[in-house]
Formats: structure tokens, C-alpha cells, sequence
């Protein structure tokens, strides 16, 4: 083995590696480091040229280490849900004869991925699979099995497999045609026709080609009527009752609305009826309509506005590095500009993109991915969807392009996560997105039946309440047993009785025992408006927001409105934010004036780490973390009804708010 190749390493050498410009002999390796790799002659000395921060990425256990954002796998249950979403899949995982003969041996899409290296500092490089490993698709049966559970437990619709005909030559058509022998395999599933020449580049440049695509009326109707026994499965996804059939480059066919009008015309001879046409939005298209198609797809990277390059922006490991960076983030935001075309045009998402493994030191990568992230864009993408397309239906870029980096499979870094926030962005869209109420309750026998019976009340219906008891010393016990019998036939109730350890620790208690997307919380001296969760849903998904909150009405202990005279600080946050922002509105003013006032998606609670131990100010010190670093919005209307009485936060506790309000702000100024 050449010199330059071996590279060995301890915490000490990668110190050095830093502190001494890499100037490690053999001398400074210890005996148990040789031994730990199995040294049984000397080590080289290490070229100076060596990257010190390459080398510890490699070495540290940085390499597909766990992120933030991971998760396990979790069990869910099925959505009810307009929105379709339809992940595009790639078949390249098995070894065919004419792959053996352009690449090697056995080459397959792993091939790439596995050879894939860092180009810079933070790249996520290589990307490995979790759960599903190096996965064969010769062996369909047992792969796409694993495969269609998943994707049916995370809310999608299927999946649309790239296909690949050449005037009559197939490739990589075994895993699609061993699913439509076995029928036994619950995986809904449409074409996507990759009509262009494959070349020996990967981006569909013409150069040097591999196996060439001669478009004709003669292939035109050989093509369909080879890929209609698909269609006829029952499996086969539909819109309108028509199977799907989309074409990648329609540009490239020779005379696209006549080949068209074949296609239709072959499904409607052959009892297949109509047939439903979509052009993907790939180099340079845009409107179906000069093809006779019927809509068109994206097809992201494809047609990406509104982002600039970032490839200055970096520090690279790869000096030579001669291909292109840009911002998730930038992608992300970009969808908040979506545009309404004249024609019916299907949003599609990726939940990354990084092409590296297939073009060594010239990738196109899309960097700072991660699960809330995408879950903005896939967000915006239904939204858009909902609201100006006929038919509802969202692609996302890929299940399984892992060689461009495009996955929602489970890898080791992020686990399952692109999965979870696909299945609770979807949820939350759904017309019964759930929503968990927390209620903790300390010695309001007074009040508490009220609460609860305010929670039955509401417009939305998908309602978990969790109730801790926080050792009341009062009736309330009694009172919540009382409305659990009344409301129960309303609400999914779960009531905890637990010792008095504050008001913090019975909330952490609530949310730990709950288990819907939505987070929202209620004193149990107070009330919520009867369109309250229905009201604040629609802020949450609408505008895609993390976390709201609305207006208060302030009551007295009988439930009658109580005039209360608010300081001026109010009204000048309201007009601070109209300048400044919420933030800089809120360091002034907790204008949500109580915890019971924030609804949220589940995951913020968790990011943040719940209540911090305050006594008076912890839910302004959460709110002010929340707008710090996520995205939160306010209803300008009263949808929540604050208790003033003798027992009262305020009055209890107002001896604390100089001190607790300093700490809070330190950290912010």
C-alpha cells in the first residue's frame, strides 16, 4: 500500500495534526494505537498536504453520526388526507448485464453512493443507509415489501418508478415487473418514462452514449402498448379514474402532441380508457399544453428560482472542487413565492440533493438540509396545492435517488426523520389533524370543569386532552372526574394524578403522555373560544408557522369580561412589531400574556426543552426562544379568555417579575 494512503489516528495525532502543521512520525504513535489498527511495520510519515480537518472528519466518529434531528422508527396511523403524495423512485439498485459491461462488475447505484467524499467543511458526505442496508432489487419480494410499508406508515400515496425503454430495449425493468407479478405487495405505483439517451454522464448531457433512444409512430405505440399491462393493475395510481403516465423530456419527441393522441387513442381502443399525460418540468419545459398533455410536473433542481450560488461560501477540503453549492435554505424559501400558472402544474419537493457520489469533485449540491426544513417546502407545496390545483396531488424527488442525495429512506445520520416530517406536515393538512390539549390543574375546583367542557366545545374535533393533576389539596379531583363523565363521548381524555412538583414539571408530564402533531395549552382557570384550535390550526399550516398565539379576552371569576387597563407597554409592542418584528415586539411585552395562549407543532416543545424553571415569566421566557429561532405568528383576534381572581399567577407571584424579567433578557441583549 502506498504511503500517501495510509492514514492512522488518535485523539493525540489529530491534535497535532492542528497544532504542528501535520508533522506526525511514527515516534508519536502509541503501542495501543498500533495495535487498535493492526500495525506490524511502520508508519509512514503523513504528507503534510493532508487536510486536518478532513482527516478528523473521517476519524472522529464525525462521519454519519447522528444528527439533531433523528428519529427512530415509529408505528402511525393511517391519514385522512385530499393531498396524495407520490415519491419518484429509482430502480438502479441491482447489477444487469449492460451496467456489468459500461461500469463493471456488478456495478449498481451503490457503486456511487459508497465512494462519495466530504468536498468541504460540513458536507454530509458519504450517505449511507440505516434500516433497509445495501438493498438488492432482484430480490423485490422481500425489499419492496420493507419499502411499501413505509411508505404507507409515513402517509404516502406510492411511489412512480423511472422507466427506461429504448425503442424497444428495456432496462432495469426487474423490480417494477417482479411487483406486478406479486400481487401480494400493498404498493400503489405509476411510470415515469426516462425518454432521453443514456449516456456515460449523469446529467443527461449527450455525450458519449450509451444506448440511444430513435423516437417514431412505430415506438411511440410499441411503448404503450408494452407498459399498458401496468396500467391495468389494480395498484396502478389514477387521477380522475386515468392511469398517470409521465414523460421526462417531451421536448426530445419528435412530434409530441401527435404521439399523444396515439397513446389515448391505443387506451381508449383497448379498453383502457383515458389515459392521464404529464410533462415533467425538465430542460427548459414548462406548459403541457404544446404537448398535449394534460399537466405538468416539477422536477427539482430543474427550474429552481430564486437561488443564488454559495460555492465561494465554503471552506473546501477539495481544492480542485469544480462543481456548485447552494443553500437548502434558500430552495426552502423560495417556495414561499410559488406562482399560479394557467395550466395544472403538480408541486414537487426534495428533501435534499447533493449528486457528488456520481460526479466526483463536480457535484451540485444543495447544503444545510435538514427534516424542518423540508417540512417548510413540502408544507408550502400542499398549501399551494390545496388552494389553486384541481387535483391534489404533490411529487417528492426521490424515495431512493440516494447517488444525488435526494432519499426519504432511513439513513445513519438522520434515521427516519424526512419520513416523520413527511407524515405530520402531511397530518396537519389532513381535515382531522390532531391536536393534543395539555391541562395542568392545581386547586381549581372552582374553574377546571369549565376548562375542560371549553375544550369539548370546539369547532375542531381531533381533540386528546391530557390532564395532570398537580397533588391538589382541593375539589379539583372531583371536578375533573365529574366532567371526564360528561365530556367523555367527546374527547380522548387521559388524567394523571401526580405529586405537587410545579406547574412546569405537570406540563412536561402532559406533553411526555401525549401523542398528536399539535401542541396546545390551557390553564385550568381559564377558557378557550370555541373556534380556538379550529382558528389557530389554520395560522399554523396556512402561513406555516411553528408556533401561535392570539389576542386575549380577559374574564373575571364568574366568566363576565373584565376590563383591564393594560399597560402602555402594550400598545407600544403592538406597534414595534408593525416595524421591528414580533421579536423585538415581544422582548418588550408578553403580549400572549400566559402559557394556556401557545399552540405549536410538537417538535418545538421538544427543541426547546419546555418550560425553564421560572416561576412567573416561563411562558415568556419559551415564547421568546421560540420567536428567537423559529417562526411564530400571532391572531390578531381574542380566541383566548383569561381569568383574573384572587389566586391569580399575578397576584401571587408579582414580586418576581423585576428579577425573573432581567435573567430573561440578559440572555437575548
Amino acid at each position: 500500500m502506498k504511503a500517501s494512503r495510509l492514514i492512522y489516528y488518535s485523539n493525540r495525532s489529530v491534535k497535532i495534526l492542528k497544532d504542528e502543521g501535520i508533522k506526525i512520525f511514527y515516534q508519536k504513535f502509541t503501542n495501543k494505537v498500533r495495535r487498535r489498527f493492526g500495525v506490524k511495520r511502520e508508519v509512514p510519515v503523513i504528507s503534510t498536504n493532508v487536510d486536518a480537518d478532513l482527516f478528523e472528519h473521517y476519524f472522529s466518529n464525525s462521519v454519519n453520526k447522528k444528527s439533531e434531528f433523528y428519529k427512530p422508527f415509529v408505528t402511525h396511523g393511517e391519514i385522512e388526507s385530499d393531498i396524495d403524495l407520490i415519491a419518484f423512485y429509482l430502480p438502479q439498485f441491482h447489477p444487469f448485464p449492460e451496467n456489468d459491461k459500461w461500469w463493471g462488475k456488478g456495478f449498481t447505484e451503490w457503486s456511487n453512493v459508497t465512494k462519495a467524499t466530504p468536498q468541504f467543511k460540513g458536507h454530509y458526505q458519504p450517505k449511507l443507509p440505516a434500516d433497509l442496508g445495501f438493498y438488492d432489487l432482484r430480490n423485490t419480494s422481500e425489499v419492496m415489501r420493507e419499502q411499501a410499508k413505509l411508505i404507507k406508515n409515513y402517509g404516502l400515496k406510492g411511489v412512480c418508478f423511472h422507466h427506461y425503454w429504448f425503442d424497444g430495449k428495456r432496462l432495469m425493468e426487474t423490480p417494477v415487473d417482479n411487483l406486478l407479478e406479486d400481487k401480494s405487495i400493498d404498493l400503489k405505483f405509476c411510470l415515469c418514462w426516462a425518454n432521453e439517451n443514456w449516456t456515460r454522464r449523469w446529467d443527461g448531457a449527450e455525450n458519449d452514449v450509451l444506448i440511444e433512444q430513435k423516437h417514431s409512430p412505430k415506438d411511440d405505440l410499441a411503448f404503450i402498448e408494452d407498459i399498458s399491462k401496468y396500467m391495468k393493475d389494480d395498484r396502478y395510481i389514477k387521477i380522475k379514474d386515468k392511469p398517470i403516465l409521465i414523460v421526462y423530456r417531451v421536448s426530445l419527441l419528435p412530434d409530441c402532441k401527435a404521439t399523444a393522441e396515439r397513446w389515448r387513442k391505443y387506451c381508449r381502443e383497448t379498453g383502457l380508457g383515458e389515459i392521464y399525460l404529464v410533462a415533467a418540468q425538465s430542460f427548459g419545459i414548462t406548459s403541457p399544453k404544446e404537448y398535449g398533455f394534460d399537466a405538468s410536473v416539477e422536477f427539482p433542481p430543474h427550474g429552481i428560482k430564486h437561488t443564488p450560488d454559495s460555492t465561494r461560501l465554503f471552506d473546501y477540503y477539495n481544492h480542485d472542487f469544480d462543481g456548485a453549492v447552494f443553500k437548502y435554505s434558500d430552495v426552502v424559501n423560495s417556495s414561499d413565492k410559488y406562482e399560479v400558472e394557467s395550466y395544472e402544474l403538480f408541486r414537487t419537493v426534495f428533501p435534499a440533493w447533493d449528486n457528488e457520489a456520481r460526479k466526483p469533485g463536480k457535484g451540485h449540491v444543495f447544503h444545510g438540509s435538514d427534516p424542518k426544513l423540508y417540512s417548510k417546502w413540502l408544507s408550502n407545496a400542499i398549501k399551494f396545492t390545496t388552494k389553486n390545483n384541481e387535483n391534489k396531488v404533490v411529487f417528492i424527488n426521490a424515495w431512493n435517488e440516494w447517488a444525488e442525495g435526494a432519499y426519504l429512506e432511513p439513513d445513519r445520520k438522520f434515521g427516519y426523520a424526512y419520513l416523520e416530517a413527511t407524515y405530520n406536515t402531511l397530518l396537519s393538512f389532513s381535515k382531522k389533524s390532531g391536536v393534543s390539549v395539555l391541562l395542568p390543574v392545581y386547586n381549581h375546583e372552582k374553574f377546571v370543569y369549565q376548562a375542560i367542557q371549553s375544550v369539548a366545545n370546539q369547532t375542531h374535533q381531533d381533540i386528546e386532552l391530557i390532564i395532570v393533576d398537580d397533588g391538589s389539596i382541593d375539589n379539583s379531583v372531583g371536578e375533573i372526574e365529574r366532567a371526564i363523565l360528561d365530556f367523555n363521548n367527546r374527547l380522548d381524555i387521559k388524567f394523571i394524578r401526580s405529586k405537587n412538583n410545579g406547574s412546569q414539571s405537570a406540563i412536561d408530564l402532559a406533553f411526555r403522555n401525549s401523542s398528536k402533531p399539535i401542541i396546545s395549552l390551557l390553564n385550568s382557570d381559564d377558557l378557550y373560544s370555541e373556534s380556538r384550535l379550529a382558528d389557530c390550526l389554520d395560522l399554523l399550516i396556512m402561513e406555516n408557522k411553528d408556533l401561535v398565539f392570539s389576542e386575549v379576552e380577559f374574564i373575571d371569576e364568574n366568566g363576565s369580561s373584565y376590563d383591564v387597563d393594560l399597560p402602555d407597554r402594550y400598545e407600544s409592542s403592538l406597534r414595534e412589531m408593525e416595524y421591528n418584528g414580533l421579536f423585538s415586539s415581544l422582548k418588550k411585552f408578553n403580549l400572549a400574556f400566559t402559557s394556556g395562549n401557545l399552540f405549536m407543532r410538537r417538535d418545538v416543545y421538544r427543541l426547546l426543552g419546555g418550560f425553564r424553571e421560572f416561576k412567573l415569566c416561563h411562558d415568556w421566557d419559551f415564547l421568546l426562544r421560540a420567536t428567537n429561532q423559529l417562526d411564530v405568528g400571532m391572531l390578531s383576534v381574542p380566541l383566548y379568555r383569561y381569568r383574573y381572581h384572587s389566586s391569580n399567577t399575578f397576584s401571587s407571584l408579582s414580586h418576581l417579575a423585576i428579577q425573573e424579567t432581567q435573567q430573561i433578557l440578559s440572555q437575548f441583549d
